[in-house]
């Protein structure tokens, strides 16, 4: 059985399709392409590895939790968003299939995120009654 739930699955996932992403091309031109990584590529792979280290020690991923949910929710939720926004930025009409993944690992990173935070507070209310 798995340590992480299923939104912990999906960011997780979305975390390594952006760190993949940077070194595949972001913008093709006549034939020519640049790599992310020669740019913007840089912040979102770091973007990615800070989100793959809040989530190993804000889950019981590497033993026993290290980092408080709150904390593991915050610094990969501006993690993703980070990640959002650079490809949102960056996008344009010479844009290449690795910034169109940034884009899309990024949204998904946070729409995960986003649902673990809905799902926790649900089931916080759910033991107040």
């Amino acid at each position: 059985m798995s340590v992480l739930n299923r939104q912990q699955q999906i960011a997780a996932v979305s975390m390594g399709v952006v760190a993949i992403a940077a070194f595949l091309p972001w913008v093709s031109v006549f034939g020519l392409s640049v790599a992310g990584i020669e740019g913007d590529g840089k912040l979102t792979l770091l973007a990615a590895f800070a989100g793959l280290a809040a989530l190993a020690f804000g889950t019981d991923v590497i033993g026993r939790r290290k980092l408080p949910q709150p904390a593991y929710v915050a610094v990969s939720g501006i993690a993703g968003a980070v990640v959002a926004i650079v490809a949102i930025a960056d996008m344009n009409e010479f844009a290449a299939f690795g910034l169109y993944l940034t884009l899309f690992g990024g949204v998904a990173w946070v729409a995960a995120l986003g649902w673990e935070f809905l799902e926790g507070r649900k089931a916080g209310s759910a033991d107040a009654v």
